[in-house]
């Protein structure tokens, strides 16, 4: 069995590129969707769009602020973790308020703006909630790093997310601001 040490320079490599990504795709998401429902939107997506892009914002955030740690000059990484922990339930709110919204759009046709429109509420919601779980319970994603997926593969299931994790060192009475290990 060969043991693999990563460097600091290895994970910055692969986590650099996660905050560009979210924060990308907090313009990118909304703006495909309203050109691919020729601008024929309602409150009905309106609301899920929304909770999605505050969860990429969150997102953001957290990995810019990870990489900025990670490097040395993220400042106090403990304030923008209170802050984004304190995102936490209102982005729930939000997030089932847009799974209703969602429904509402199924059960009262009339309230969407169309067929595309009660389709993007329903992506938008199942979006929000993949990232609000992926954020703050469990790391949902692992395609992009071969050891995550191949520990999703051999059946351990998903792990804790990184925030939940940083979440939790940061409300330990005797935690310090330490770097966690990226395994």
């Amino acid at each position: 069995m060969i043991l693999v040490t990563k460097t600091r320079a290895d994970l910055l490599k692969r986590l650099d590129p996660y905050w560009k990504m979210e924060a990308a795709n907090v313009l990118f998401v909304p703006a495909f969707l309203i050109w691919l429902s020729d601008w024929r939107l309602s409150w009905i997506s309106l609301a899920p769009m929304v909770a999605t892009m505050l969860l990429l914002v969150i997102g953001t955030l957290y990995w810019r602020g990870k990489v900025r740690q990670l490097r040395g000059d993220g400042g106090d990484f403990s304030v923008l973790l209170r802050r984004i922990s304190s995102w936490r339930q209102p982005a729930l709110a939000l997030t089932l308020f847009a799974c209703v919204s969602a429904m509402l759009g199924w059960l009262v046709p009339s309230w969407s703006a169309g067929l595309a429109d009660r389709n993007i509420a329903t992506g938008c919601a199942v979006l929000a909630v993949l990232e609000y779980i992926n954020y703050y319970h469990r790391q949902l994603q692992h395609f992009d790093n071969r050891d995550d997926f191949q520990r999703l593969l051999a059946g351990k299931g998903f792990r804790k997310s990184w925030l939940a994790r940083d979440i939790e060192a940061l409300n330990r009475p005797s935690t310090s601001s330490k770097v966690l290990d990226f395994d």
